[in-house]
């Protein structure tokens, strides 16, 4: 029977008690790739766009799709991107390593409704989201950084194979230890992006290290750390910009795109030709509602230059007013957490750049039902809680607080000597802080917040009264202590020292 692509299955009734089993009738029309025998390479679920549950699976390039059982019905899983050879015409890409890249695997997909309760591939249970969602772990920025020749002063090279250097690994173990029922990640996932220094890139390959666009380094990067994660429970996941279609964007269309794949078109980092909001296949925003009258909004910023100011990237705003609807359709009576990889406000954000495109757009347009914004991007974990007053005009019912956690791998700040948390070290004894230094977010200062400069993870954790959050090191251990506050608007957390 010859291979027929179908669209993802959708069911659109998942309270009929004949659901499941009437999508049998549509998959017997609907020819794909032959069920492999083969264990899958790696498997995982995230939530998406209409409360839905998204199935995902990799398999080796030469086995078809998995099978998956689920509430006791087979439904085999449908190609969602075909393997693809190494590029060996630079003339196509232009030189671009992005898109030289090889995709040894395919990916595939099948759509549940929220509704689902147990699902298998195999002998391997599957972890689905379960109606009271009340352990959250949010990670962000985790790939290991390597970049040569390096575009600023910051040194490109993490060790990859140095648990201690690169703790993804580490964070991705600890994380499931703490038995969530859902997984946010921020985004960053893929940063072995290139090496064309003999010098320097030479003993890192002797090493085994591997640095590649294609599924090597997608799974190198995230797959194989992240897998205990991965099997642990649901995920959410945020794009961040090294998944920019001229940097890792085509790996994230394979496996981790909320929307349907579609081949990045070939741009070339740093040049006129790179990802910017309009080119870069930006998704729009949308909700999941994780019960207890909270919903999430998920954006898709990850082309957004915020480091430039709104004057010079006004056809942004009008971008990111037709992307962000979604936030104006949740109900006023739900409590509403923004997720985005670039923060809107962060120290990396210079006074003269602001306000940018996000920051103009969301002035005065922001739900008052918005009382926390989660974000990555920044390479430590910070806190910025602004007074209910601080900006009526912009904001009436208050701003958002802004919660950063972008310190779950990646070489942090402290490391950087282009960034504003350089110290040459991490720890307490780095450029740390446990209030605000005075300086201006978007024009106004911040009440309260702290600055940390070491590799961790955020869990937080429901209860009678609200909200709670530990940051925690890649061995588990308790870094912080925070307490969210809806109302106020603010999450206050303790400095403790190592």
């Amino acid at each position: 029977m010859p291979n027929v692509h179908c669209p993802p299955l959708r069911i659109r009734s998942p309270r009929r008690s004949g659901a499941l089993l009437a999508v049998l009738a549509w998959l017997s029309g609907c020819a794909s790739q032959p069920a492999s025998d083969g264990a899958a390479i790696a498997h995982w679920t995230q939530l998406g766009p209409r409360g839905e549950i998204s199935l995902r699976a990799i398999v080796a390039a030469s086995d078809g799709c998995p099978t998956a059982v689920v509430d006791g019905v087979t439904l085999p899983l449908l190609t969602r991107a075909g393997a693809t050879p190494l590029a060996t015409d630079r003339n196509v890409a232009n030189g671009n390593p992005a898109f030289e890249a090889g995709f040894a695997v395919n990916s595939c997909e099948l759509t549940l409704p929220r509704s689902a309760r147990q699902a298998s591939i195999g002998d391997q249970a599957v972890a689905l989201p379960g109606t009271d969602i009340r352990r959250i772990v949010v990670v962000g920025d985790t790939g290991c950084r390597i970049k040569v020749p390096a575009s600023g002063s910051g040194d490109p090279i993490q060790d990859c194979n140095n648990p201690v250097d690169w703790p993804w690994q580490r964070v991705a173990a600890a994380a499931a230890r703490t038995r969530p029922d859902l997984v946010i990640h921020l985004g960053d996932y893929h940063y072995r992006e290139y090496c064309d220094q003999p010098a320097l890139c030479g003993p890192l390959r002797e090493r085994g290290v591997v640095i590649d666009y294609g599924w090597s380094g997608w799974n190198a990067d995230f797959f194989a750390p992240a897998k205990p994660l991965l099997n642990a429970a649901a995920w959410i996941v945020v794009r961040g910009n090294h998944e920019d279609c001229d940097r890792g964007g085509e790996g994230w269309m394979r496996f981790l795109s909320p929307v349907p794949y579609q081949a990045c078109a070939n741009q070339l980092y740093k040049t006129d030709s790179r990802s910017v909001l309009d080119n870069n296949r930006t998704a729009d925003a949308y909700t999941i509602d994780l019960g207890g009258a909270l919903s999430v909004v998920v954006v898709d910023n990850a082309g957004h230059e915020d480091y430039r100011p709104a004057s010079k990237t006004a056809h942004d705003v009008a971008i990111f007013k037709r992307t962000l609807t979604a936030l104006q359709t949740v109900p006023e009576t739900h409590q509403v957490w923004l997720l985005l990889h670039r923060p809107i406000w962060y120290d990396l954000l210079e006074a003269p750049v602001q306000p940018n495109a996000l920051q103009l757009a969301l002035a005065r347009q922001m739900p008052a039902n918005v009382q926390f914004a989660f974000a990555g991007h920044q390479h430590a974990f910070q806190t910025i809680n602004f007074a209910p007053e601080s900006d009526t005009v912009n904001y009436p019912a208050g701003r958002p607080a802004q919660v950063v956690v972008g310190a779950s791998g990646t070489q942090l700040e402290a490391f950087d000597p282009s960034s504003p948390l350089y110290q040459g070290r991490s720890g307490s004894d780095s450029r740390e802080r446990a209030h605000p230094d005075g300086r201006l977010y978007d024009g106004v200062a911040a009440g309260s917040g702290i600055v940390l400069n070491r590799y961790s993870f955020l869990l937080l954790e429901r209860d009678d009264a609200g909200w709670a959050g530990t940051l925690l090191d890649p061995e588990g251990k308790s870094i912080s202590r925070c307490r969210l506050d809806g109302d106020r608007k603010e999450i206050a957390c303790s400095v403790q020292n190592p």
